[in-house]
């Protein structure tokens, strides 16, 4: 008997010594030649996907066995490289056309989904830029006439610069178009667009979401630009039908002009000329508002205001007239139909006339009393104002009875 041994040696492989001369043998990759087929093949009675090399019919090397979980986990780590290669060597590359969109296109695998928009492909392509600018100051002041809290302050500055555009579409249906730009000079030119095309032949021809417009070719009614809401288009034979529902954005106004020169009407309430800028001192004024300019331009009032006070949230980081102000709902008050104190304590009024004029002893709110009247020294305290109240203080609330305002400014009387 004899026995014959086989020994075969393959290429060793050298670490690479960075210290030392050696000589680095590398190994080579090479491409199969061009004869030799690869395919998977699926086997149903082993559930097994079989991996063959051949050239023409004769196998070449062994076959690699894989499950449906293995071939199906195979293929998802190798479409998720090719992926990022492609996306790198586009990075890489110095076509800017090719790095214009770089998000992948979506793919939905539903038959409902591409029965509806036409497709199941969903494209986006977005464009634009967004800067942010972020940023805070402090300010220390070590002034000893100006209160320890109002010393130092801590205030952010913040913006923003976004410009983006996106274009869209989802199947061969629907597309979405969207333009935003914080420094647009007016709403409209923000806009955002869904636009549903089904087939000819439908009924519904066309929707549309967003901004959209209604064109009337007509001279009896005019049409519209500039609107926001929702528009289709109907078909029922040859009868076509246009509908919008939606908020109009735009004002449409008609000059005459002559030789004189133009006219444009125009109308608004004293209320919009001038809002939050008149104010009454009190129910007094307004109950006799009326009555006293009936014979205008002479007031007919028997009170005449010499001097007026006006304070206000310190927003310039003013020292000068700073000071903490409570404000009491119903200071001078004598009209009962106008006050809510005489609801939760007995004894509110000191004169019952509610003709009087305002007045700071009508009522027990009068500040020159206090510790004699309905108010304590607690009153003066910021921190304490709910307990400065002698009856009832569990009663008076804040933002209905009363309301606190810390590091008020006095207003010169050239700002008001």
């Amino acid at each position: 008997m004899f026995c014959f041994g086989f020994y075969s040696f393959s290429q060793e492989k050298i670490t690479l010594d960075t210290i030392n001369n050696t000589v680095y043998m590398g190994e080579f990759n090479l491409k199969s030649p061009s004869n030799i087929i690869l395919k998977y093949k699926y086997d149903p009675d082993l559930n097994l996907y079989i991996y063959q090399s051949k050239i023409g019919d004769i196998d070449v090397g062994l076959p690699l066995k894989l499950t449906p979980d293995e071939y199906r986990n195979f293929f998802k780590k190798d479409i998720i490289k090719k992926y990022f290669n492609e996306q790198t060597q586009l990075m890489e590359s110095d076509d800017e056309a090719s790095k214009r969109n770089l998000l992948p296109n979506l793919y939905i695998n539903s038959n409902f989904f591409e029965s509806i928009f036409g497709g199941n492909e969903i494209e986006l392509v977005p464009q634009g830029s967004i800067a942010i600018d972020l940023g805070a100051r402090y300010n220390k002041r070590d002034n000893p006439t100006i209160p320890v809290r109002n010393r130092s302050n801590l205030s952010l500055d913040f913006n923003q610069l976004i410009s983006l555009s996106l274009a869209g579409k989802i199947g061969e249906k629907l597309s979405i178009n969207s333009n935003y730009d914080s420094q647009s000079t007016f709403d409209f030119q923000n806009l955002l667009k869904l636009d549903y095309t089904p087939n000819e032949d439908d009924i519904i021809q066309k929707i549309e979401l967003g901004n959209v417009s209604m064109p009337i070719s007509g001279s009896l009614i005019n049409g519209a630009q500039s609107l926001f809401g929702f528009k289709t288009q109907l078909k029922f034979g040859n009868t076509t039908i246009d509908a919008v529902l939606s908020e109009q954005r735009s004002q449409s106004k008609t000059v005459s002009t002559s030789s004189d020169g133009s006219m444009n009407e125009f109308s608004f309430t004293a209320l919009d000329y001038e809002s939050n800028r008149h104010f009454y001192l009190a129910h007094f004024f307004r109950k006799n508002f009326d009555k006293s300019l009936e014979s205008y331009p002479y007031i007919n009032s028997s009170v005449r205001i010499t001097r007026v006070e006006v304070w206000v949230t310190n927003k310039s980081n003013d020292t000068k007239n700073i000071r903490n102000i409570i404000a009491l709902h119903d200071l001078a008050e004598s009209d009962p139909d106008f006050t809510i104190a005489d609801d939760k304590t007995s004894n509110f009024f000191i004169q019952n006339n509610s003709s009087l004029s305002p007045d700071n002893s009508v009522n027990n709110f009068d500040p020159s009393k206090i510790g004699q009247n309905l108010l304590n020294e607690n009153i003066r305290d910021i921190t304490n104002v709910n307990l400065g109240f002698e009856a009832a203080s569990n009663l008076f609330t804040e933002g209905s009875d009363y309301s606190i305002l810390e590091n008020a400014r006095k207003l010169d009387e050239s700002e008001y």
